[in-house]
C-alpha cells in the first residue's frame, strides 16, 4: 500500500468472518446468523465509493449475533 499510494493506487483488504456459502459442502444447517455474500459484496462497493482522498486500509465484517 505504501509503495503505490503516490501512483493513485489504493490498497484495501476485507476480512469477512463466518460467511454463509456452500464452500464447506452441504451441512443441512441454516446459516441465518452468518454474514451473507451480498454483505461482503456491499463492503466492496462501499470501498469503491470512498473519496480519493481517503483510504480504508482494512475492513472486518463479522456477524452481529453469532450463536452463543
Amino acid at each position: 500500500m505504501q509503495e503505490v499510494r503516490y501512483d493513485d493506487i489504493r490498497v484495501s483488504y476485507i476480512m469477512p468472518g463466518s460467511v454463509d456459502t456452500a464452500f464447506g459442502g452441504p451441512t443441512g444447517k441454516r446459516g441465518d446468523w452468518k454474514v451473507g455474500a451480498e454483505d461482503v459484496a456491499q463492503g466492496i462497493v462501499d470501498l469503491l465509493g470512498h473519496p480519493a482522498r481517503t483510504l480504508a486500509s482494512r475492513i472486518e465484517i463479522r456477524p452481529s449475533k453469532p450463536p452463543r
